[in-house]
């Protein structure tokens, strides 16, 4: 991964549990990010990161729609988010009535990030630290990232917490993948209140009504709520041609049993009348990037 130092800001955007805006000191080593994607930047030099090996309930999600939905505010969706903000150091955060943050104390925190590449959207695929670079890390250096400095990272804070799900693309190191796993299931087995894991439903089965059904009352793994949501605003709550659906989408991915990838979601997914659920844990999925 590509160490780069910088700046982490909140002013000006919209900030959920798996994403924040970062300006590298150097804006220049956003060329240097590996993979075919480009990172993409704005008038300041900055990007926006997507954190690595995690996703956080959608706090708002625009997908078909030019109106976002959110999943359960009250269940946690704002759980991550507000984490990820404390935890790189920034307090007294105040929103206008878009949701866009119009001030914080402080403006910006120093930080660090590891990247791994970037995805389709522009966003930088990496881990988050905050404060300096560790003394043997150099800016500016690809290097390998081992558990231990994984442990120093926003990623496994909000995975430890049981905050987000682990989600897993194969740019991932398969030793940090483990860990990240190992994390997430020790968090998913204390099921603390405030964690994801005392309100999922993805493998136990979401019963879908309407759009509220996800939206306001039951928590699912924020790749499905996607999903489900675009469906459901397309076609309606009807889950009969949601198979047909996920299969148009195409997302390919491993599965730990097999040697060859396998292409759609509804290969692991199970539909009994208005009830979805998944068949595989999300760590059992390893999704191709794009």
């Amino acid at each position: 991964m590509l160490a780069i130092k910088g700046t982490y800001r909140l002013i000006g955007s919209e900030p959920d549990g798996d994403t924040v805006h970062f300006l590298p000191q150097d804006p220049g080593f956003w060329c240097d990010v590996p993979g075919k994607n480009r990172v993409e930047r704005n008038s300041r030099g900055g990007g926006k990161i997507r954190m690595e090996g995690i996703d956080a309930l959608e706090t708002h999600y625009p997908g078909v729609s030019p109106d976002p939905v959110h999943q359960p505010m009250d269940l946690g969706a704002a759980g991550a988010r507000d984490e990820l903000i404390s935890w790189l150091g920034f307090s007294d955060v105040v929103r206008g009535e878009d949701g866009k943050v119009t001030g914080s104390t402080p403006e910006t925190v120093r930080g660090f990030v590891l990247a791994s590449g970037a995805d389709t959207y522009g966003r930088c695929v990496a881990l988050v630290g905050r404060g300096d670079l560790p003394a043997n890390v150099p800016n500016g250096r690809r290097i390998d990232v081992p558990p231990a400095l994984l442990h120093q990272t926003a990623n496994h804070h909000l995975l430890e917490l049981g905050l987000v799900y682990p989600t897993f693309y194969n740019n991932l190191p398969d030793e940090l993948r483990l860990d990240m796993t190992a994390t997430s299931q020790q968090a998913r087995a204390t099921k603390a209140p405030t964690s994801v894991w005392a309100h999922d439903v993805t493998t136990d089965g979401a019963t879908i009504d309407d759009l509220a059904s996800i939206t306001d009352h039951q928590v699912i793994l924020p790749k499905l709520f996607r999903r489900l949501a675009d469906y459901i605003r397309l076609f309606g709550p009807s889950l009969t041609c949601f198979p047909a659906y996920l299969a148009g989408a195409g997302e390919e991915f491993f599965l730990p049993e097999q040697t060859t990838s396998v292409t759609g979601l509804q290969h692991v997914v199970e539909i009994n009348g208005n009830t979805i659920r998944m068949t595989r844990k999300i760590e059992d999925i390893v999704l191709v990037e794009k």
